[in-house]
């Protein structure tokens, strides 16, 4: 068997033509293409790839199934082809959608594939659907913005307000004012000088609300029957007030009257003496009667005896 033997140039040139191949391959490799698994090569239009770059990752289904391989722009449309390698293990249904999306909080973009519920599958060279996402800080800038103007108005509207109050007040507003405070320093002292002297009088206090206490417990015991003599009289009140007092009182009138009248049976008796003089003659001879009989009985008893 013959032994090659190369000159000096020929391991020269062998050794650079290897350097070179391999250089390819760790180029390319790094640039995320895989030698070692069969890919698919998609297209997608984008009208702004901001982010994006090519050897960028592909996503699908949260898993890295491919990469960027180039961007380019054209001018005649205004549009972005963005070129993906993407490993044919990876089936995707024809309306997939290849969103961009905010990868981090940097603002680096990224491309996941959305998969459709189409049943046919893209094959090679496709394109896909095209979508963007909006990513977290492009929300908070997009939140915040309406605030920083709403700010910036408020801070406006109180810059004038200030203004305007600093024309209102001239020094001797101000001096009124500064006085107000002064005043209502010592207002807030003697406050302060009132409550140590109800601190230092808590005791008496106290007490004073004990028997205050004591007194309602015993007005409440005295209430029963403070109460069963409102309803006697509350009783006594709706008799008088049921009967005929009006009635009554008119009799009596009446009857004073009659007694009044000299000239009536009730007020002859009254004002002549002849029925007094009658009664006197009568009890006289009652008198007179009795002591007869007492003196001879038997004038005027007879007692017979069979």
């Amino acid at each position: 068997m013959m032994k090659l033997k190369l000159t000096k140039e020929q391991k020269i040139g062998l050794f650079a033509l290897v350097t070179m191949v391999a250089a390819y391959f760790m180029i390319n490799f790094l640039k995320g293409q895989d030698f070692f698994n069969k890919n698919n090569t998609y297209y997608v239009v984008y009208e702004n790839v901001e982010g994006l770059t090519p050897t960028g990752p592909v996503y699908f289904k949260g898993l890295k199934a491919g990469t960027v391989e180039s961007i380019d722009y054209k001018p005649e449309r205004g549009l972005f082809v963005a070129k993906f390698k993407i490993k044919s293990k990876f089936p995707i249904p024809r309306n997939s959608v290849a969103m961009i999306y905010s990868a981090d909080l940097l603002g680096s973009k990224a491309v996941k594939i959305v998969p459709g519920d189409d049943k046919m599958m893209l094959k090679g060279r496709d394109t896909l659907k095209s979508g963007m996402e909006v990513g977290m800080v492009d929300k908070l800038i997009g939140e915040f913005m309406p605030l920083k103007d709403s700010a910036q108005l408020l801070i406006s509207s109180l810059n004038k307000t200030f203004v305007n109050v600093n024309d209102i007040l001239d020094s001797n507003a101000k001096k009124n004012i500064a006085q107000a405070l002064v005043n209502l320093n010592k207002t807030i002292r003697n406050a302060e000088a009132i409550t140590h002297n109800l601190d230092l009088n808590g005791p008496e206090i106290t007490s004073t609300l004990e028997n205050l206490k004591a007194l309602s417990a015993k007005l409440n015991e005295a209430a029963s029957p403070l109460s069963k003599t409102v309803n006697n009289l509350a009783q006594l009140t709706d008799t008088l007030k049921e009967a005929d007092l009006a009635a009554t009182v008119k009799s009596l009138r009446s009857l004073l009257n009659e007694m009044q009248n000299p000239n009536g049976t009730i007020g002859k008796l009254l004002t002549t003496d002849s029925l007094h003089n009658s009664v006197n003659s009568l009890v006289t001879d009652l008198d007179n009667l009795i002591e007869s009989i007492n003196k001879n009985p038997k004038k005027y008893i007879k007692i017979s005896v069979f």
